[in-house]
């Protein structure tokens, strides 16, 4: 870690506003903690465990969760860096989304396809 600082776990109510946003995409999130500008988390995906693979749609639906907690919620914009797993917690995958994308987006200086486009590009499998 960078001058030594190591992550720090967010606050009840903002991990309890995630965490239940999240299990509505049948997304469990394991941990989220705030890592200098990155928010860290790692959930483990239902649909991920059925088809052996990230759906895109779910990871696009956990990256609006975000924009909305960003938007609503007065959350601090920051990277997003996700880690997937499957139900027995084997790692899928990561994908992330930075501080720069939701920006030029809510600004009107990327599309929602170009946006989607960044973040699935992101996407690494195991």
């Amino acid at each position: 870690m960078p001058g030594g600082v190591l992550p720090s776990m967010m606050d009840d109510d903002r991990t309890f506003a995630l965490e239940s946003r999240l299990t509505n995409h049948g997304c469990y999130l394991q941990s989220v903690a705030v890592d200098g500008d990155t928010y860290q988390l790692t959930y483990q995906s239902t649909a991920a465990d059925e088809h052996g693979e990230i759906p895109h749609q779910q990871v696009g639906d956990v990256v609006n969760d975000f924009r909305k907690l960003f938007d609503r919620r007065d959350w601090p914009v920051r990277d997003v860096e996700a880690t997937v797993t499957d139900l027995a917690d084997e790692e899928l995958g990561a994908w992330r989304a930075d501080a720069d994308w939701f920006d030029a987006l809510e600004a009107g200086e990327m599309t929602e396809v170009e946006f989607s486009q960044r973040v699935l590009d992101s996407l690494e499998t195991v």
